[in-house]
């Protein structure tokens, strides 16, 4: 499993350690950058599962080429061309299963990575109470969950677009009243992409019925049965 997250406005350290968490205790193997400069073509090529938490105006935060650093934040060429065709061949022609989390949605002029996730992103309003709910009962990620609550969040959400595009269940900011879809599923050429679009901060993380998405999303992408929750 291969994860690329964090930026200036998002704790790759958080989000690291909750995703690491849930796959390790699938029994698999968890690679993590900060940088996507080490993202390389045979590093994806020998990925089952990719997961990025990134928005494609952020500069990453952290580890820089020399000894002095001008500027707060470092231009690691996240979403690239390069990085785009990468992902996008490695899913549809491969078969690799893709996750996307929270803020990855908004790579706006990146129209073949939107067309993998088969949607249009919304931006969010202020961090606020975010009610999930309304589960798709259909969907092995979805079925049986419960309505529940994330303390504070950023309520983005997405315009399905792409053929075929589930929606996984709907979220409710309790201070901007806005009604979204929260999380997506779909088969895209071989492989199998998954949207979630909480995770701005720490609580999200820590939420056991989040981290159970999250659980069953990865498994799911990976066009495996999803076990029992241990």
């Amino acid at each position: 499993m291969l994860f690329l997250g964090g930026d200036e406005l998002h704790n790759f350290a958080t989000q690291e350690q909750g995703l690491r968490s849930i796959c390790e205790k699938a029994g698999w193997t968890f690679f993590s950058a900060h940088d996507a400069r080490y993202i390389t073509a045979p590093l994806v090529a020998s990925t089952d599962l990719m997961m990025i938490e990134r928005w494609s105006g952020g500069g990453v935060l952290g580890w820089v080429p020399g000894p002095i650093q001008i500027q707060g934040a470092t231009d690691d060429n996240y979403m690239s061309p390069e990085l785009e065709n990468i992902v996008v061949e490695n899913v549809v022609n491969r078969g690799m299963g893709f996750l996307s989390i929270h803020c990855t949605i908004w790579a706006l002029g990146n129209e073949k990575f939107l067309d993998l996730l088969g949607i249009r992103p919304i931006i969010h309003g202020p961090l606020q109470t975010v009610h999930l709910h309304n589960f798709n009962p259909d969907h092995p990620i979805s079925r049986g969950m419960k309505p529940f609550d994330l303390a504070i969040d950023e309520n983005f959400g997405v315009e399905i677009t792409g053929n075929g595009v589930v929606p996984l269940y709907e979220t409710f900011g309790l201070s901007d009243k806005r009604q979204d879809y929260g999380g997506w599923a779909h088969e895209k050429g071989k492989g199998r992409v998954a949207g979630l679009l909480a995770g701005h901060l720490h609580f999200a993380f820590e939420s056991p019925q989040y981290c159970e998405l999250f659980r069953r999303a990865a498994w799911w992408a990976l066009n495996r049965d999803i076990p029992p929750q241990s």
